[in-house]
């Protein structure tokens, strides 16, 4: 229970929203096969993000969550300003995965360790554990830690001691000597928020996230089973405040691969096309403008949304849900 609620607590109102130093991407795991990073610092001051925050803040939590954050004196959606997610094997050649979610902020250390404290955690060697799940599932033990009150590490208890081990040590290797580390230099250093997977690793981990495999929307279907070909994804999205700029590439090694998936993707647009025609006929244009290009072993595509196009593609789906 604690540790769902602390998880929960600490991500659930950051889940939903330039790659610069710092201390929460220098703890990526060497070994990690899926990377996560959003900039909400920059987010929150863009005034086309701070329309999806309001929608944010207006979410209840469970009343446990609640008092948690209260008693915590934890604002997520103000007091967090970096968030990395990365998933990494457990052990060697391992199917279970594990996650670490390190954020930079504002920390009242203090208040966030007697809450935990109060609800059963129990301090250890620089961290704090969780208490066993009580619904009978069997998880590693939970584990979160506040190195100083800018930096907040949460996880299994394997993850966050070895996060905390690298940060005694200046960091991990993982953006010099990861393979996938290194891809991360192929995205705009710009990007509001970005994820990269190492698609065959990511899919043999049991909790990690990965290319999803299949889609009710045939198209894509499609393009997911395209993907799971690649060695590696990324995608990512800058927001400039006027407009939404979003890209993503694919690694693979052969030409085949690389050509089937530029065909799937110049089909999904044109499919996306047809379906805006009546609906939404000013997108038609704006996706006519994304460009697809190939090189000898990378797919690209890339294209700008406007503010106002984004808002209202929002909009529209709140009032779908709404409907339901």
């Amino acid at each position: 229970m604690i540790r769902r609620l602390a998880l929960a607590s600490l991500t659930l109102a950051l889940a939903s929203i330039a790659f610069a130093k710092g201390d929460a991407v220098s703890l990526i795991p060497n070994d990690a096969v899926t990377v996560g990073v959003i900039h909400l610092a920059d987010l929150r001051n863009s005034p086309l993000s701070s329309t999806l925050f309001q929608q944010t803040d207006k979410m209840s939590v469970d009343g446990d969550a609640e008092r948690f954050l209260t008693e915590a004196g934890l604002q997520p959606m103000k007091d967090v300003d970096v968030l990395v997610i990365a998933a990494s094997p457990r052990q060697n050649l391992s199917n279970e995965g594990e996650v670490l979610i390190a954020a930079e902020g504002r920390f009242n250390v203090d208040r966030l360790t007697k809450a935990l404290i109060a609800r059963g955690a129990v301090k250890k060697n620089g961290y704090i554990v969780l208490p066993d799940s009580k619904n009978g599932e069997k998880e590693p033990e939970g584990a979160v830690a506040f190195p100083d009150s800018h930096l907040a590490l949460i996880g299994s208890e394997s993850a966050v001691a070895e996060a905390l081990d690298s940060r005694a040590h200046g960091g991990t290797t993982f953006l010099s000597a990861s393979g996938l580390g290194r891809d991360i230099a192929r995205i705009d250093p710009r990007a509001s928020a970005f994820a990269v997977f190492d698609v065959a690793r990511a899919a043999r981990l049991s909790h990690a996230p990965h290319v999803p495999s299949s889609s009710s929307n045939n198209n894509a279907s499609q393009l997911a089973s395209a993907l799971k070909s690649m060695s590696t994804v990324a995608v990512w999205a800058t927001d400039t405040g006027d407009s939404l700029k979003l890209g993503g590439f694919g690694i693979a090694r052969d030409t085949e691969t690389l050509q089937l998936v530029e065909d799937t993707l110049r089909g999904a647009l044109a499919a996306m096309r047809l379906a805006a025609q009546d609906k939404s006929p000013d997108l038609v244009g704006l996706l006519r403008k994304f460009e697809v290009s190939r090189t000898s072993d990378t797919v690209t595509i890339s294209g700008t949304l406007p503010a106002q196009t984004v808002k209202d593609l929002v909009a529209k789906q709140r009032h779908v849900a709404e409907m339901r």
